[in-house]
C-alpha cells in the first residue's frame, strides 16, 4: 500500500513561507491600489459635476486639494505680449506643443497661467507660431489642472527666449516661472473651455487611473503564490511502499 509522507525540512520550509506570504501580500496591495484609484477616479468625475468656482470670489482659490480638476472662471485679463510655449506635447501619438499666457486675476495680486490650446509642431522649429494678443478685462472659463512635475534639471537653461513676446519652456517650474515673469502665480494651470484661439486644439482631459492593471498584477502575484506552493507541494510529497500482512 502506497502512503503520501511529507518531508519536512526546516530551512526550505522557511524559505517557502516567507517568499509564499510576500506574493500573497503583494497580490492584496496591488488590490487595495485599484481601489484607491477607483476611489480617485469616481473624485475626479464627481469634481465635474461640483459648481464652478469663481476664483474672483472664492477664499481658498490657492488651495490645490479643492480647486483641481473642477471647473473655473476667473475675471481678469492677459498679460499682453507676454506667451510662452510648452515644447514637446505629445498629443493623438503627434508632437506639438502648448499655448500659455499669463493672466492677471482682477483684485488680486495673483496670476494664473493659462492654456490657450495644443497645436502640431511647425515644420521649421525656427519658425514662429501665430499667437493672437488677447487684451482687455475678460472672463474665462476652463478647468484647474495641476502643474506638470518639473522632472530632473540636468543643467542648461529650460527658457529659450524667441522674441519679445514669446518663450519657449521644457517644462514648467513655478519658482522659474515667478522668477522669469516677475510674477506670483498660482500653483496650477487653467485650461480654456471652451477656446479662443480657432488654431489650436484642446488637449485637456481628465486624468484616468487604470485600475486594470492594478487587477492584473493582483492576478499574477496570487498565481505566482499559486505555483509555488504547487511545487513546494511536489517536492515535498513523497510515496513510500508500505506492505501489510
Amino acid at each position: 500500500m502506497k502512503q503520501l509522507q511529507f518531508n519536512f525540512k526546516l530551512l526550505p520550509s522557511i524559505a517557502f513561507f516567507i517568499v509564499f506570504l510576500c506574493l500573497i501580500k503583494l497580490g492584496f496591495w496591488q488590490l487595495e491600489r485599484a481601489d484607491q484609484k477607483t476611489q480617485i477616479n469616481n473624485n475626479y468625475k464627481l469634481r465635474q459635476s461640483d459648481q464652478v468656482v469663481n476664483l474672483n470670489t472664492s477664499s481658498d482659490f490657492n488651495d490645490q486639494a479643492s480647486i483641481l480638476w473642477r471647473k473655473v472662471s476667473v475675471k481678469g485679463s492677459f498679460k499682453s505680449g507676454t506667451n510662452l510655449i510648452l515644447d514637446n506635447q505629445i498629443f493623438r501619438h503627434v508632437a506639438g506643443f502648448n499655448l500659455l499666457t499669463p493672466f492677471t486675476i482682477e483684485g488680486s495680486g495673483m496670476s494664473v497661467l493659462v492654456n490657450r490650446g495644443w497645436h502640431p509642431n511647425l515644420i521649421d522649429r525656427e519658425q514662429v507660431p501665430l499667437v493672437k494678443d488677447l487684451s482687455g478685462v475678460v472672463m474665462v472659463n476652463g478647468y484647474a489642472v495641476k502643474l506638470p512635475v518639473p522632472g530632473i534639471n540636468l543643467g542648461g537653461s529650460n527658457i529659450e527666449p524667441i522674441n519679445a513676446s514669446l518663450a519657449r519652456f521644457q517644462k514648467i517650474d513655478l519658482d522659474e516661472i515667478n522668477q522669469y515673469y516677475q510674477s506670483n502665480f498660482l500653483p496650477y494651470i487653467i485650461y480654456l473651455n471652451p477656446l479662443m484661439d480657432n488654431e489650436y486644439i484642446s488637449n485637456f482631459k481628465l486624468p484616468v487611473p487604470d485600475s486594470e492593471k492594478n487587477y492584473g498584477y493582483a492576478f499574477q502575484w496570487f498565481a505566482f503564490a499559486f505555483t509555488l506552493l504547487i511545487i513546494f507541494l511536489r517536492l515535498g510529497i513523497t510515496r513510500n511502499d508500505k506492505s501489510t500482512k
